[in-house]
């Protein structure tokens, strides 16, 4: 139960750091899930495989890097073939990537070529015994072995290297057998003869036949056609909702039409508006009420002139100038009334 807590608790960030090793290394294979990772990488002539193994306490522990065939290098055990003094790991931190930390050490083999220890690289022994075999997935099962010790239940790293050197062992009768191959990533490899072997080395033709034939890329062209249907259905629903699309353009484009024909008509009433308020104000209709009256009283002198003057008659001057006198009576009245309510509205509004 707690190893399963610590696994569920880093479950999240042992991935992200699987993914940098996918995203800075090339040719990396997984040998299990969130576990065993091995990158193939080829220095001066010869093909090697970093082994990458992550413990249960990953990422709070460094991880642990194997290489196969062994070589002579100052950062590697020559007799474990763990990579121990790379700085990447000398100063490794939960915070540190581990693609870049496997980039740095594949970077110095390749730039360096190393020396291969034969007399201590079990690879050398298993290939002597199986005839010379040149194939990379031969190489794996040194890895493999080491994977299945820490899923037995192993709690520390002594006793990870212990059961390895004893698989290892050089007295241990197995060791000259052919190793035996991960039956869930390459089902049908362990079924070959030597022969088939060499030919799916060789032959380029018979190893795309030979991949094409495995459950596991079946399974992926299998997904990947089903994506590719779900793409050509999303097209179609896409295309059959284009004419609905249109339909709802050309509605907004009315609609802003509309829109702004409204626009317009509302400017055009709040001028109107506007002008009728200025008309209509208080203020300005008693201005008019005083014009209108000055203008009656003009009318009156008028009158009155044409009369002393002898141009109309007493009957027609005392009609005319009557009406004019009304008149402007009438007007300074409502003047004077109109200023004596805005007069009271003013104070009102004052208090």
């Amino acid at each position: 139960m707690l190893m399963r807590g610590i696994q569920f608790n880093n479950l999240e960030y042992r991935r992200r750091q699987i993914d940098t090793l996918k995203v800075f290394n090339d040719n990396v294979v997984e040998v299990s899930e969130l576990s065993e990772y091995c990158v193939h990488f080829e220095s001066g002539g010869r093909n090697f495989i970093l082994t990458v193994l992550l413990g249960l306490n990953f990422p709070n522990e460094r991880p642990k890097l194997l290489l196969s065939p062994i070589i002579q290098h100052s950062w590697i055990n020559a007799s474990s073939g763990e990579i121990e003094k790379a700085p990447g790991l000398l100063n490794y931190s939960p915070h540190s990537d581990l693609g870049r930390v496997v980039q740095a050490i594949i970077r110095e083999f390749e730039r360096f070529p190393p020396q291969i220890i034969q007399s201590h690289s079990p690879i050398a022994h298993n290939n002597a015994s199986s005839a010379h075999v040149n194939t990379p997935h031969v190489h794996h099962y040194q890895p493999l072995q080491v994977a299945k010790s820490l899923d037995s239940g192993t709690s520390s790293g002594a006793s990870n290297s212990t059961n390895s050197s004893k698989e290892t062992s050089p007295n241990d009768p197995t060791k000259h057998t052919s190793p035996r191959l991960n039956d869930s990533n390459f089902p049908n490899l362990s079924t070959l003869s030597l022969d088939e072997l060499k030919q799916l080395d060789n032959d380029d033709e018979f190893f795309d036949d030979f991949i094409e034939e495995m459950s596991v890329v079946q399974q992926l062209n299998e997904e990947l056609d089903s994506m590719i249907n779900q793409v050509e259905n999303i097209s179609k629903e896409n295309e059959s909702k284009e004419t609905h699309l249109v339909e709802l353009k050309r509605k907004l484009s009315d609609d802003v039409t509309t829109l702004k024909n409204l626009g317009e008509k509302c400017d055009q009433l709040n001028k109107k508006y506007l002008k009728k308020t200025e008309e209509y104000n208080p203020q300005h209709i008693r201005e008019l009420l005083q014009i209108a009256a000055s203008n009656a009283d003009t009318e009156c002198e008028r009158h009155v002139e044409q009369f002393l003057n002898g141009k109309i008659d007493v009957q027609t001057f005392l009609q005319n100038y009557t009406h004019s006198k009304k008149l402007s009576s009438e007007r300074k009245a409502k003047e004077e009334r109109l200023g004596h309510q805005l007069l009271e509205l003013e104070r009102a509004g004052g208090i």
